[in-house]
C-alpha cells in the first residue's frame, strides 16, 4: 500500500515538474519570382520592400532590398505578419504593369509565393 501510495505520489510529482514544450512558428517568409513578358526568369533584378502603399508610390522607407538569384528568385525571411508592398526593376523594366502587393497579409509559419512579370514601365 505505501508503494502504491509512493508511485501515486511520483507520478503526480512527474506530471507538474514537467515543463511544456512550446513549439515556436517561424516568421513569415516571402518568395518573389521575378519573369520577364516571355516568361523567362529574370536574374539579378533588384526588389525593394515596403511596409505601406504610399511609402511604395513616394519610393520612401523601404525595409530591405534584395536582388535575385541566377533563377529570378528572392527570399525576404522573418517577416512581420502585415501585408507588403514591392516595386521590382532591372534594365529599365519595372513591375507597375503587374502586381505591387501581397495578396494578404503574411501568416505566422507561412511562406508567401509570388510570381512578378516586369516589362516597360507603365507611363501615367
Amino acid at each position: 500500500m505505501k508503494s502504491k501510495i509512493t508511485l501515486l505520489m511520483v507520478l503526480a510529482f512527474l506530471q507538474f515538474s514537467c515543463k511544456k514544450t512550446e513549439v515556436l512558428e517561424p516568421n513569415p517568409q516571402m518568395s518573389i519570382s521575378v519573369i520577364s513578358i516571355y516568361m523567362v526568369p529574370v536574374p539579378g533584378a533588384t526588389i525593394i520592400l515596403y511596409n505601406t502603399e504610399d511609402e511604395l508610390h513616394l519610393k520612401e522607407n523601404p525595409i530591405t532590398t534584395v536582388q535575385t538569384d541566377s533563377n529570378g528568385q528572392a527570399l525576404f525571411e522573418d517577416l512581420e505578419e502585415q501585408r507588403y508592398y514591392f516595386y521590382v526593376e532591372k534594365d529599365g523594366l519595372d513591375n507597375t504593369g503587374d502586381i505591387s502587393a501581397t495578396w494578404s497579409p503574411l501568416q505566422i509559419g507561412q511562406r508567401s509565393e509570388l510570381v512578378v512579370k516586369i516589362a516597360e514601365p507603365i507611363k501615367y
